[in-house]
């Protein structure tokens, strides 16, 4: 069964998943083969937003268990090096969470048929690759995918979610107000 057959009779929760699992192939594919460069690599957006970056006021959010985590640069890009630094209005935050954070969604709450399902394939899987090398692998697989962690990671990037919003709606607010223009 192909993947787009297997959208057309999944439950919705599982229209939601699918994407993210198509997803996945290639960048496990690119990881392989050794990829490590974004682009436009980080040498190329200094050099763009020294010259044409032109936003005065900012929030840069640093998060705490971000391992690619570029804010000291860019501050440092922006309030020194900048078109913009002589009129910089800048905000750092430090808030708990990781690089990924904002694009989290919120997860929906499984049925009970279908988190059976899961933790049942998840043992299948822990059962067929015993004594191989992505034993291991399955285990984590099966550890993520249980829904006590299911529970426990909701619960988790709710909450840092819900910090993130906090932070941003208060920065947002904290200059809402009229502004004299000048000519």
């Amino acid at each position: 069964m192909t993947l787009k057959q297997l959208e057309n009779v999944s439950p919705p929760i599982m229209k939601q998943v699918l994407p993210l699992v198509e997803q996945l192939l290639p960048l496990y594919m690119d990881l392989a083969k050794g990829r490590e460069d974004f682009t436009p690599k980080p040498e190329e957006t200094r050099r763009l937003i020294k010259s044409y970056y032109g936003v005065s006021r900012n929030l840069l959010i640093k998060f705490n268990d971000d391992l690619i985590d570029d804010t000291p640069t860019l501050a440092q890009v922006l309030s020194s090096e900048a078109a913009i630094s002589s009129i910089l209005d800048m905000s750092i935050r430090k808030l708990p969470g990781d690089h990924v954070l904002p694009l989290q969604q919120a997860l929906p709450d499984v049925p009970p048929a279908m988190a059976n399902a899961v933790n049942r394939g998840s043992e299948l899987l822990s059962n067929l690759t015993v004594g191989t090398p992505w034993e291991s692998v399955a285990k984590e697989v099966g550890n993520t995918l249980g829904m006590d962690s299911t529970n426990i990671l909701r619960g988790q990037v709710s909450k840092e979610m819900d910090v993130l919003v906090d932070v941003i709606s208060s920065w947002i607010a904290s200059n809402v107000g009229p502004k004299l223009l000048r000519p």
